[in-house]
């Protein structure tokens, strides 16, 4: 269940925190968050079955900020208690988990972590942590991500990168990956960087007494481009190695990433193909185009319009066979009504675009009241 990837996480985020002063545990300041949101609406195919149903929606949320002059650590609960008028009029319970870390132990050194996951007991709540498969409802979801960038001199950056995603389904079906990495860039101006970077990776599919374990070794020329102060460009292409239980083969990879960020918009827009886990939860050749944005309104920004969405193509490692392809889409128009209180338009999309059939495909609409402490 990804015990490899836990483990280099733990040991990123345990060293980032021993790596500051120590006056940095002396003005360590603890603040709690809570939130609430409210929902009700209606999902066209809540259990993959054809069937719709009204639902409503209770998430609470409970977690703990720690911030200090050189780090801050973000530590939350997410709950979901979701009720169908027909279909589950008891309730059913979601459970997720949050670590966030930033850290700057140095003027050299910089810290990232994210790490999220739960257990969902329904294809609702597996939607809400990637996963689309039909057939299945319930699962423990671990997701990852930590970066560790170091400047070694004025011209050239290092860094130490790990990604860990991990899907075990009710039926002990399911796949993991754990892919540290490193890389270095030499900046040839305040643009540009060019450079190189290895990526290994482990791959894990689960089934019922025939578990696999394959490997992947990948060579990268990567580049990073700042086209303005607020807009960042991030590219990588070369050859992984594959070596698993149906042979061993050279598999093409590449990928680029444009990232904005100012008062007015927060967007990210990725296209990717190379070796993963896919939207299925089993290691395989993915292929996948997303975007993410927020973009907020007004003078004071009290309206925001949210969405995101993507395709993703995955199919058999290494060759891509018997391929399966999806999308999802949602978005969201926000009112903060009050600087605690946000109300919100809801709606989302999901099927699949390899197989015609109405049991894969899904919307959602639901009116959303949300209740935050965090007011930053």
């Amino acid at each position: 269940m990804g015990v490899l990837g836990r483990i280099g996480i733990a040991a990123m985020a345990s060293a980032a925190v021993l790596l500051g002063p120590a006056r940095a545990a002396a003005s360590t300041e603890a603040e709690p968050i809570a939130r609430l949101t409210l929902e009700g609406g209606y999902d066209s195919n809540a259990l993959y079955d054809g069937r719709g149903d009204r639902t409503g929606r209770i998430s609470p949320e409970l977690g703990l900020r720690l911030r200090a002059p050189l780090w801050e650590l973000d530590g939350l609960y997410l709950g979901d208690f979701l009720l169908y008028d027909r279909l589950a009029p008891g309730g059913i319970w979601n459970h997720r988990g949050l670590v966030k870390l930033s850290a700057t132990p140095s003027r050299r050194l910089v810290v990232a972590l994210d790490a999220r996951g739960g257990h969902a007991f329904d294809p609702v709540g597996l939607a809400q942590m990637g996963v689309f498969r039909a057939g299945e409802q319930s699962a423990w979801v671990l997701q990852a991500r930590g970066r560790s960038d170091y400047r070694v001199t004025e011209r050239v950056d290092a860094a130490v990168t790990v990604a860990e995603r991990t899907v075990i389904f009710q039926d002990q079906n399911g796949g993991a990956m754990h892919a540290p990495g490193a890389e270095l860039l030499y900046r040839l101006d305040r643009r540009l960087s060019l450079g190189g970077a290895y990526a290994f990776g482990v791959y894990q599919g689960f089934e019922p007494g025939a578990d696999t374990l394959a490997f992947s070794h990948g060579l990268r020329a990567r580049a990073r481009y700042r086209l303005s102060r607020h807009l960042l460009a991030d590219a990588f292409a070369g050859p992984a190695y594959w070596s698993g239980p149906d042979g061993r083969a050279l598999v093409p990879e590449a990928g680029v990433e444009l990232q904005l960020s100012n008062r007015q918009w927060d967007l990210r827009v990725g296209l990717q193909h190379g070796l993963g886990i896919g939207t299925t939860a089993r290691p395989g050749l993915v292929d996948s185009i997303e975007v993410g944005f927020v973009r907020r309104l007004g003078t004071t920004r009290t309206f925001d319009v949210r969405g995101d969405g993507g395709i993703w193509r995955s199919g058999e490692a290494p060759s891509g066979a018997n391929a399966t392809t999806g999308y999802a889409a949602a978005g969201e128009l926000g009112w903060r009504v009050a600087r605690p209180l946000r109300l919100a338009l809801h709606v989302s999309h999901y099927d699949r675009l390899d197989v015609q059939t109405a049991t894969l495909r899904r919307t959602t609409v639901g009116l959303r009241l949300g209740w935050s402490s965090d007011v930053r």
